[in-house]
């Protein structure tokens, strides 16, 4: 029988599979910029690196010998490796650390006055400090590397990462029981991998079950077939481009543009949900646009600009806030039992459920310990401490609310309502706060700004997954999740610098450079100049979104009739719930009429196919990326997220 354990084969090619996601995907963003497999929640980068190894390396080492292919504990780990790869090298953070410790002094102008209003108040030990450094990677100069630049303010900002990915791993494992077990999540964003990877009580046969269903293939096909075409119309306009990758409602006679989509792994994930959950998401969209449309008809808008705008009038995104907020906090309540006794495992130090990845004494000195190192860098850094506290509750309630939305909701892109730099900006003022405050708070933007993706969710995916695959001494996983950041970050950094160096940063991809590479900067600027109070309109409006979610989670609990999930209001305002609502409204009728006209039985049977869909669009996204690699295509996107 195969070991089922983390292996040291299977730390090797975690790691390697982790590098290359790194490397893969910051190139894939600054050059090639086609489908976006590494910037949300479904990771899709990892799996169609798990593709890659169930239905490629493995038969081919079995051609080799018998007992080469890696085992279901091994590609577990590898694929856990990856998801942890995945959130870094883009928007979950290389993609914005990088402009915003090098773009201050670039980017700074007379009209501007950064040199004035910004920069002094920016500690010099957190950026690249000489002028004809950054100028050079800017404009692609050529010539050596200066590594050495780089590699002091990278230094600095490790010790603060380190601080922030210990506290996430610790808050992650702390919670992770309490929603697999006791909760019994149906984490969706996992079945596809868990179902490629295979029974763990079957050891015999090289092919997991879902590979020898007709359903999950044709769903393979029906994905790959017209994501091909999309693909290839970029190449031949003639070739027809099948259903466009957008479109567009304008409301409000123009105001408020809502985009939309048909994503077949969006329809995949819906499908997975129970029908109550998936009418939830798409029904409160819809009554949300209606707010928004409504708003803006009135002209009843805050004139906030924020940093990541949810909202064309921003007060929907400030009731998200509230509402996500409370989700967080009624999540914390709903386990408090469970809670209570692992403070009570805490305190006596041992007593652990199982064989846990970290112990619940361990995850709770670590949390305290990385929570403290965070409060003394930002310190340091010049954020006054009556202010730390706020800041790091804002940003952990924000990560732990889109975290359970999306292990609960199947949810492949999200962002948070409002980011928790401008939580602590609307309730304090930029006036009270003053420059440097206001500088920490700029910075701060790349380690937790929108949460587009986050550590946290790959995290918590990945416990889910050990849980089912991975047996033995799970405490290794703790050393697997150390390796991935490090070769994934490496990685991304290097390259992003190669590129940068040989090409011009101003001539890479616009998420991060070009216009946008000062944004950091700007922001800090914008909420300097303009000198607010605390927003008590917006904060009026989150308290409202609060009492409605705690309005809708007792109706939820107390009346079995009640329709509405109370996951669906916090996320509601958000274009990325807007952009998924076909593709939930699709999986919600499907599913609807299957229970229906064929019941359980029928659902089971149709589940590989919704599965295929997923796998499709991941396995497609990455065989054309490596295509347009290879071609010099560029913006060939099959989809958006």
């Amino acid at each position: 029988m195969k070991e089922s354990g983390i292996t040291a084969r299977g730390l090797v090619a975690g790691t390697l599979v982790a590098a290359l996601i790194g490397a893969g995907a910051a190139y894939e963003n600054l050059v090639v910029s086609g489908s976006t497999m590494n910037f949300d929640y479904s990771m899709g980068g990892a799996l169609f690196a798990l593709a890659l190894l169930v239905l490629v390396v493995n038969p081919l080492l079995g051609l080799v010998r018998r007992s080469w292919p890696l085992g279901k504990g091994e590609l577990a780990t590898i694929h856990i490796m990856a998801m942890v790869a995945c959130v870094l090298p883009t928007v979950g953070l290389v993609g914005w650390l990088i402009p915003a410790i090098s773009a201050g002094s670039y980017y700074a102008t007379p009209e501007n006055n950064w040199l004035n209003t910004v920069l002094p108040h920016v500690k010099p030990w957190l950026t690249v400090e000489d002028p004809g450094v950054v100028r050079d990677f800017y404009e692609g100069m050529g010539g050596p590397i200066p590594w050495g630049a780089w590699a002091r303010p990278l230094g600095y900002w490790a010790l603060l990462l380190g601080s922030f990915f210990g506290a996430v791993l610790a808050l992650a494992a702390l919670v992770h029981r309490q929603w697999s077990v006791h909760e019994r999540l149906l984490f969706p964003l996992l079945q596809v991998p868990i179902a490629m990877i295979g029974d763990p009580q079957n050891e015999g046969g090289q092919w997991a079950s879902v590979f020898r269903k007709r359903l999950f293939w044709a769903g393979v096909g029906i994905t790959g077939f017209f994501y091909s075409l999309r693909a290839l119309h970029h190449y031949h306009p003639a070739v027809p481009e099948g259903l466009p990758i957008w479109w567009f409602l304008h409301l409000a006679g123009g105001a408020v543009v809502i985009p939309w989509t048909l994503n077949y792994a969006g329809v995949g994930f819906g499908y997975l949900l129970t029908t109550r959950l998936s009418f939830s998401i798409w029904f409160l969209g819809v009554l949300t646009i209606a707010e928004e449309a409504a708003f803006a008809h009135f002209g009843i808008s805050s004139g906030e600009r924020l940093w990541w705008n949810v909202s064309p009038t921003v007060y929907p995104a400030y009731q998200g806030l509230g509402a996500m907020l409370a989700f967080a906090l009624l999540t914390l309540w709903n386990g408090r039992g469970y809670y209570r006794r692992l403070w009570a495992l805490v305190r006596q130090g041992g007593g652990e459920e199982g064989e846990a990845v970290l112990p619940s004494r361990q995850a709770a000195l670590l949390l305290a310990a990385s929570l403290l190192g965070m409060g003394l860098w930002l310190g340091v850094a010049g954020l006054e401490w009556q202010y730390i506290p706020p800041l790091l509750g804002a940003i952990f309630l924000l990560m732990l609310g889109i975290t359970r939305i999306v292990a609960e909701g199947g949810l492949a892109t999200m962002v948070a309502p409002v980011v928790p730099s401008d939580v602590l900006i609307t309730a304090v003022g930029s006036s009270t706060l003053g420059p440097a405050n206001l500088g920490v708070l700029g910075l701060m933007l790349p380690v937790a700004s929108h949460m587009r993706t986050s550590m946290m969710a790959a995290l918590i995916h990945g416990l889910k997954l050990a849980e089912i695959h991975v047996s033995g001494r799970r405490r290794r996983l703790v050393g697997a999740v150390a390796l991935a950041i490090a070769a994934s970050l490496g990685c991304a950094v290097g390259v992003m610098l190669i590129m940068g160096y040989q090409h011009g940063g101003i001539n890479l991809s616009y998420w991060f450079f070009g216009p946008s590479g000062g944004a950091t900067y700007d922001f800090i600027s914008y909420h300097v100049n303009k000198n607010s109070l605390t927003r008590w309109d917006s904060l009026g409006f989150a308290g409202l979104g609060a009492g409605l979610q705690l309005l809708l989670t007792v109706t939820y609990h107390r009346f079995h009739w009640w329709p509405i999930h109370p996951l669906g209001f916090p996320i509601a305002a958000i274009w990325c719930t807007h952009q998924v609502m076909v593709s939930m409204f699709t999986a919600w009728l499907a599913k609807v009429l299957v229970l229906h006209y064929g019941g359980v039985r029928l659902y089971h049977a149709s589940r590989p196919l919704f599965l295929g869909l997923i796998l499709g669009q991941y396995l497609s996204g990455g065989i054309w990326l490596i295509v347009d690699w290879q071609t010099g295509m560029q913006n060939s996107y099959l989809f958006f997220w």
